[in-house]
């Protein structure tokens, strides 16, 4: 008996890594999160592991959420058990539902993230915060502007020249021309994209640079199934094709009341790029 006892112990010793190999952790999402994968995929890696071990601190949840974690995946991480109860109709309903795990946790889609449609499948995209920097046009005697400023001088997301086209969760307090801007950015020499948000000389005026606004056509969905309670959902789409070069559809959250979502004090970029 005791020498069966001895095996016994030894086969749950070699079990043992392959259980712990298993166990998803804060450096799994992290390298999820820089491979680009949408938030489906990642909160469905957290809601299907054998088992998780995550670090909820608050140094930890600040370096998911500065790598592009959205909120639906925080709240992943901090209780998988509960997205994993959510995102179980999701999958179970056998219904042709095309709602994500995040969707169906929280009764719609995300407003924080805006739902890219190309050739009619959509990927979510998230949005990241753009720098803020200050400079003197002409020496100072042409005044000072403002401007919008992200890292890299391409995104890392690359899309066609047309046939594209964006769902956004609009609040139902506010008209899609005030709440969005599609704007063309400016690669400078030092490795960023920035565009004007300012300036003028004998007085200021805010807002994207006219000349870098792209035109668009929007229309609201006629299915808002997936809207959440105090949003609209509305298709954007450039009205013509796109030139290569960088862009962002900019939300306007820092100046639109947004209930609930949106917990920094700045606008939204959802930055991407054609070639």
């Amino acid at each position: 008996m005791k020498k069966k006892s001895l095996v016994a112990a030894g086969l749950l010793g070699l079990a043992a890594p392959t259980a712990s190999a298993a166990t998803l952790t804060n450096n799994d999402v992290l390298k999820l999160l820089d491979a680009g994968m949408p938030e489906s995929v990642i909160i469905q890696s957290i809601t299907s592991a054998s088992s998780t071990k995550f670090d909820t601190s608050a140094d930890a949840l600040i370096k998911l959420k500065d790598k592009g974690a959205s909120a639906a995946v925080l709240q992943a991480v901090l209780n998988p058990k509960a997205a994993a109860a959510a995102a179980a109709p999701a999958r179970t309903s056998g219904g042709g539902s095309t709602a994500t795990p995040a969707a169906a946790a929280a009764g719609g889609l995300n407003p924080e993230e805006v739902q890219l449609v190309v050739n009619g499948q959509e990927t979510p995209m998230q949005y990241i915060v753009a720098q803020s920097r200050m400079a003197a046009r002409a020496l100072g005697f042409g005044g000072m502007a403002s401007y919008a400023t992200l890292q890299g001088s391409k995104a890392a997301r690359r899309l066609p020249a047309d046939g594209v086209a964006f769902i956004v969760s609009v609040p139902k307090n506010a008209q899609v021309p005030g709440y969005l801007t599609l704007a063309n950015f400016a690669v400078r020499k030092n490795d960023t994209r920035e565009v004007s948000t300012g300036g003028g000389y004998m007085s200021y005026s805010s807002g994207i640079n006219k000349d870098r606004v792209v035109p668009i056509k929007s229309e609201q969905l006629s299915d808002q199934s997936r809207a959440r309670d105090g949003f609209v959902l509305y298709k954007i789409a450039p009205e013509k094709a796109l030139s290569s070069g960088e862009y962002a559809l900019v939300l306007y959250t820092q100046e639109v009341r947004v209930a609930g979502f949106f917990a920094q004090a700045a606008n939204s970029y959802f930055d991407f790029g054609v070639d």
